[in-house]
């Protein structure tokens, strides 16, 4: 039998079909495989945190050891988020021994792209996925008003379009403080005897501050590659438990302000004052997470449980 062979406009046809479903068919795969790395990159408990009439972003993971021994709050470094660095370990890690996490979004850059402690913040979509780059939005323009002759009064629905922009206004200012003090509440009615606040980078100096300010009860303080503080933030101010680590891979100026507050400490003969060196870590642990969490966690029951347990 004779097999009879396809005209050549017909046998390129048949090719660009066959590459056009391939083409298809490996698209969807690619969507469907970039829809299933998006789900997975959700915040591990994701919840936001209620502050006012408004809420920020925050992540909670409650203790699943059996026994609760207290509830940490992490301060995350400038530009970075709830789940980044040593804080994202930390929260996921500390749980298995009975801690109760949560990190909240605190710190951003300046307006003039200079790490800065922000004071005020302008409101922004915090229920964005915080895994996700954030960049600092543009102030949004103010609209010009026309004002009106000295012998015409202003009129009733101008003064009322002014109030309502200004009330505005107001509403979506939340401080940092104001972030601090609404996580540590929540806590605090939660019943958690031992409250902990543990701040890498920008995020230590917060916690000391937040330590001198705050009515909640905080049992220790750790702070995690915490570079020289501001003035007017003091590390001798701090009397509770404090442990300071430090990655043998960080900047000499972190190395040589630590080594200065370990110094002030020695001199004012604080015995609840301690440093721990990490070998081989930078400022993401990712090459040591488990000695990073277990430094915190050994350091935290000998101050906090040791004790207890003895009586």
């Amino acid at each position: 039998m004779k097999i009879q062979r396809l005209p050549i406009p017909a046998f390129f046809i048949l090719i660009y079909l066959s590459v056009a479903l391939f083409a298809g068919m490996t698209e969807s795969v690619a969507a469907d495989k970039a829809q299933i790395l998006r789900q997975d990159s959700v915040t591990k408990g994701y919840a936001p945190l209620a502050v006012g009439d408004q809420t920020i972003a925050a992540a909670y993971l409650p203790q699943t050891l059996g026994t609760a021994r207290g509830a940490i709050l992490l301060l995350h470094d400038i530009n970075e988020h709830i789940d980044s660095a040593a804080i994202g370990l930390l929260r996921r890690q500390l749980p298995s021994h009975g801690w109760n996490t949560l990190a909240i979004k605190t710190i951003r850059f300046s307006e003039a792209n200079e790490p800065a402690l922000a004071d005020t913040e302008s409101a922004i979509d915090e229920t964005a996925e915080p895994n996700e780059t954030e960049e600092t939005p543009e102030a949004p323009p103010v609209p010009e008003v026309e004002e009106a002759p000295a012998e015409t009064p202003a009129t009733e629905e101008s003064e009322t379009t002014t109030e309502a922009a200004t009330s505005e206004q107001i509403f979506t200012t939340i401080t940092t403080a104001q972030r601090i003090d609404a996580a540590l509440l929540k806590l605090q009615q939660e019943g958690h005897e031992n409250i902990v606040l543990i701040g890498q980078g920008a995020g230590g100096q917060l916690a000391i501050k937040t330590i001198n300010e705050t009515a909640v009860p905080v049992a220790a303080l750790i702070m995690i590659n915490t570079a020289e503080l501001a003035e007017g933030v003091s590390i001798t101010d701090v009397t509770i438990p404090t442990l300071e680590i430090l990655g043998s891979l960080q900047k000499d100026n972190v190395k040589q302000a630590i080594l200065k507050r370990q110094t002030q400490m020695k001199t004012e003969q604080r015995a609840n004052y301690h440093l721990r060196q990490i070998t081989g870590a930078d400022h993401y642990f990712s090459s040591v997470p488990q000695q990073l969490t277990n430094q915190v966690h050994g350091w935290l029951y000998k101050q906090l449980l040791d004790e207890e347990v003895k009586r």
